[in-house]
């Protein structure tokens, strides 16, 4: 009996010190400033759905069913540096531009410290251009930076590559 109890203690210890390494060995880089003594960590899942799902409503044009994926003060910097911070403005300049088509090539969340929630999506696209009275047919190569907090998106950060120059 006495050993069957010192063999679960010893079990439970080298599972908890098990745990504890995995997540030393998931926290990756650094930050500078105020958060000097944090590091990146691996996000979750949940948080790129949301981007993945806004994404599905953004390509059919279903921008109240996008709604309630933003904050209503979301801050949205696009790639040519215009800035709204309200989901109706941002929604507005969406929906007046053009008919740009897109594929949905990569996602990825980071976690700069997990006990407070709050994720850093990042979100990759080819964007093509149709042709216009002023220029041929393009694409773009778009990175698009998220932060999640509680199923809501706070900000996004447009980035826009084309012919090696930044849009």
């Amino acid at each position: 009996m006495k050993n069957s109890i010192l063999y679960i203690l010893l079990s439970a210890t080298i599972f908890l010190a098990g745990c504890e390494s995995n997540m030393t060995e998931r926290s990756i880089g650094f930050v500078t400033g105020d958060n000097s003594d944090t590091k990146w960590h691996l996000g979750t899942q949940d948080a790129i759905d949301i981007v993945s799902k806004v994404d599905e409503l953004w390509a059919n044009q279903d921008y109240e069913g996008m709604r309630p994926y933003f904050a209503d003060s979301v801050e949205v910097i696009r790639p040519n540096g215009s800035y709204t911070n309200t989901f109706d403005e941002f929604v507005e300049g969406i929906s007046s531009g053009g008919s740009a088509t897109w594929t949905y090539n990569y996602a990825f969340s980071v976690d700069l410290d997990p006990t407070i929630g709050g994720e850093h999506v990042q979100a990759g696209f080819s964007v093509d251009y149709p042709a216009t009275d002023d220029s041929e047919e393009y694409t773009t190569l778009h990175h698009e930076s998220y932060y999640v907090v509680n199923g809501k998106i706070i900000t996004l950060r447009q980035y826009a590559i084309r012919g090696g120059s930044e849009e």
